[in-house]
């Protein structure tokens, strides 16, 4: 595959453009130009043989197939397919593996021994701070309390993070485990909502990570396709990888938050 202006072209469309070009050139005289014309017409024979083969793989293997081109998932469905994939009792049958690979990620190791009594929610409502009943888009508790913001393009609700994390730190308050918040963003971004130095001292803490679809959480994904058993999660998480890295490209927004912690 290539790409020009924007386009994504095919095989056939280079094929077909090596066959023109190679025809032109072999109506000409020049030398120089027979050359050329025979070049094209080998790169044209090329480019038949490995469509030819492309096709025979993919009548076993289905090569350009993904899921995730088809149902094109927005930020909710995103949301309940990491908390299936966070959940013990996911579908995915890999018990608490995929949480565990998460928590040692995060430098929670010592909280990962505990996973498979996880229990993981999708909107989890906030008590006990000022804005009552927000909800947090995927809530894990466990020796850990983990929450996952998971913003893909909606803008930052007015102290959203600011008051999870206060929700966060509330919850663990008389059980004195850890607690941590992922601000999960396709670049990566740092919330509006917390100043240079509440950022940095969240995330000196352990307490608050933001994270980049396509770096941190493509890395956790990794690590679960490396490890996991089943052949048909594994070619899933493969879709996913592949989805982060054609749908979620943003430019970045800003390197604010590198920028505040090394200040």
């Amino acid at each position: 595959m290539s790409a020009v202006a924007g386009k994504i072209v095919g095989p056939s469309e280079l094929q077909q453009f090596f066959a023109e070009v190679g025809s032109r050139m072999a109506r000409a005289k020049a030398p120089g130009q027979i050359e050329l014309a025979r070049f094209f017409s080998n790169a044209g024979r090329r480019l038949r043989i490995a469509e030819e083969q492309r096709q025979q793989l993919d009548r076993v293997e289905a090569t350009h197939f993904n899921v995730f081109r088809l149902i094109e998932p927005d930020e909710n469905k995103l949301s309940d397919i990491l908390a299936d994939l966070l959940d013990p009792n996911g579908s995915h049958g890999q018990g608490g593996l995929f949480l565990a690979l998460l928590l040692r990620q995060l430098g929670l190791s010592s909280a990962a021994e505990g996973v498979s009594t996880a229990i993981v929610q999708r909107e989890a409502p906030t008590h006990g701070i000022a804005r009552y009943r927000r909800r947090m888009d995927v809530l894990v508790e466990c020796d850990v309390t983990l929450a996952i913001e998971n913003k893909v393009d909606a803008l930052e609700q007015a102290d959203q993070v600011k008051d999870y994390l206060e929700h966060l730190a509330r919850c663990t308050r008389s059980n004195g485990n850890p607690y941590a918040l992922v601000y999960l963003t396709p670049d990566g971004r740092w919330p509006e909502s917390l100043d240079a130095t509440a950022w940095k001292a969240a995330y000196a803490a352990g307490r608050l990570h933001c994270w980049s679809y396509r770096r941190e959480l493509r890395a956790w994904l990794e690590a679960c396709r490396h490890q996991c058993a089943a052949r048909r999660i594994r070619d899933f998480l493969s879709d996913f990888i592949a989805h982060i890295e054609l749908a979620l490209e943003r430019e970045p927004e800003s390197d604010r938050a590198e920028e505040a912690y090394e200040d």
